[in-house]
């Protein structure tokens, strides 16, 4: 299903899923309006403090010298954060939601309603608990579970849902392989110091 082509792909599992009245659905359209509201803010409450996080420990000890559990954040690194987030959505998100929305499960505004509720009250009660997850992997699970509720076991791409795993397996340790190759770089670099002459014209 990965390698299909949209419509291909749309016809499939369009055909596996289990199809509801015009009507119910034209209603959930105006119910999903909360719910994309309500996910916003758990979007914002968990990945943004995930992405923020580390920012404000550099701030801190920035700006203070001192490294406490709490850090008194300024406004502009929370707005540089929600700035940086619509640069990303706008770039490279579009392609994310449209491999979702079209390639996945077949989509309708009861399943959209009932994906963000879901993922929604479970990016809300980890952030509630301290908990750093991320909303796209709690999205992906819900849009599986509704494709398999709404349809069975044919109506969820599930060579796509392998690849996205297999993708959060391996961006873990790659990322934590390129922080750590980039510090020990900065680390490594000459430092200056009287004894080295770094100091002398």
């Amino acid at each position: 299903f990965v390698d299909l082509s949209e419509e291909e792909a749309e016809a499939g599992l369009k055909d596996s899923a289990r199809h509801h009245g015009e009507k119910t659905e034209e209603l959930y359209k105006i119910l999903q309006v909360s719910t994309c509201t309500l996910a916003s803010v758990a979007h914002g409450s968990n990945d943004i403090a995930n992405s923020i996080g580390p920012l404000a420990a550099v701030w801190m000890v920035f700006s203070s010298g001192q490294v406490s559990e709490k850090a008194k954040l300024p406004v502009w690194l929370l707005l540089y954060g929600a700035v940086a987030l619509d640069i990303g959505l706008i770039t490279y998100g579009h392609k994310i939601m449209h491999a979702l929305g079209t390639k996945f499960i077949y989509h309708s505004p009861s399943r959209g309603f009932c994906i963000q509720l879901a993922s929604m009250f479970t990016v809300l009660f980890f952030s509630k608990m301290g908990v750093p997850v991320s909303t796209t992997h709690c999205i992906c699970g819900a849009t599986a579970a509704v494709g398999v509720c709404g349809g069975g076991l044919g109506a969820v791409n599930w060579r796509m849902l392998l690849t996205m795993f297999l993708g959060w397996i391996v961006t873990v340790p790659a990322a934590g392989l390129l922080s750590g190759l980039s510090f020990l770089m900065i680390a490594s670099a000459p430092r200056p110091m009287p004894s080295n002459g770094f100091f002398e014209l």
